[in-house]
């Protein structure tokens, strides 16, 4: 981790200050003085020094929500150096990772966490936490085509649940439709691979909601850390 990082992390100052204090020379990393900004230290090892008093790193908790963007995967690292939503919560500790996953032109609601107990109770399919998704799909699907995808479907993982299916608008020309879809399970790419085998490819996806958190007006790239309720909430599902 970078030293400014690290030291910002802890609850100290902003990162604009701690950058200051340590090109003034009023860090040090085992009682060296360190004047970048951006020294690598080893957070298990290394002993960090600010203003004369050692810097511990904070133990606590971190609960977010993101709004991903489309064109961003899911993982903490990509050995291809593609972006990863990892980027855009780049100023806060390393030690938080996405809850779940979203694939890569999927948008939307991705909560975030360093609390392994949180997001075990999330993601384990004993708890089925309801996911609300829009989709928008090329076409326009008939009745059959719907009843087929609230009763369950063959997709290659096997077949889905039973999922709640609501027809919101189709454009006039009939060229696409926009559609509610509400599972509670966790198969990959499921909502795509459930449009696509009843015929009606997905043109764009979107979670709008887990459990009772919704994304709300969050902008797009944009995270907020959860309310203590929110938090609550979410553990009591």
């Amino acid at each position: 981790m970078r030293l400014e990082k690290y030291i910002a992390t802890s609850g100290i100052a902003s990162r604009r200050a701690v950058k200051k204090r340590i090109q003034a020379g009023l860090v040090t990393v085992n009682g060296e003085p360190v004047l970048v900004p951006g020294h690598p230290i080893n957070v298990a090892t290394d002993t960090v020094e600010f203003e004369g008093k050692r810097v511990e790193p904070l133990t606590e908790h971190i609960y977010l929500m993101l709004n991903k963007p489309a064109g961003y995967l899911t993982t903490r690292s990509d050995e291809r150096g593609r972006p990863t939503v990892m980027n855009l919560v780049a100023d806060l500790p390393d030690s938080i990772y996405p809850v779940g996953r979203l694939d890569l032109e999927t948008e939307g609601l991705l909560l975030f966490t360093n609390d392994g107990d949180f997001a075990y109770r999330l993601l384990h399919p004993s708890h089925e936490i309801e996911k609300t998704y829009l989709a928008w799909v090329k076409g326009a699907p008939n009745d059959d085509a719907v009843q087929r995808l609230r009763e369950g479907v063959k997709i290659p993982s096997g077949t889905t649940a039973p999922a709640k299916v609501e027809r919101l608008k189709t454009s006039r020309d009939g060229t696409s439709t926009k559609f509610e879809v509400v599972i509670h399970e966790g198969k990959k790419r499921q909502v795509r691979l459930m449009f696509k085998a009843v015929g009606y490819p997905v043109i764009r996806l979107q979670r709008t909601r887990i459990g009772n958190l919704r994304l709300g007006n969050l902008p797009q790239g944009q995270y907020r850390f959860l309310t203590p309720r929110e938090i609550t909430a979410l553990m009591e599902l």
